[in-house]
């Protein structure tokens, strides 16, 4: 027999749409369990040479990790 771990249609609690317990426990609590948590995570790491790397979606305003050059110089 096979358990899933989301509900087959979601339900709504507290104007909420749930699709699993953990999303109906934070609706009765009013915290909206679509909200992103705030805690960012990167969806690949790398390993090796390339653990150091700096990512794509670095904060605004910050110089890039290597000097670009001018062709028209």
């Amino acid at each position: 027999m096979t358990i899933g771990t989301d509900y087959p249609r979601p339900i709504t609690v507290n104007g909420y749409v749930c699709r699993n317990c953990d999303d109906v426990a934070n609706a009765k609590r009013n915290i909206d369990p679509a909200a992103p948590n705030g805690v960012e995570q990167a969806a690949v790491s790398f390993g090796g040479s390339l653990s150091g790397q700096q990512r794509a979606g670095a904060a605004p305003g910050t110089a890039p990790a290597h000097r670009l050059l001018d062709r028209t110089a």
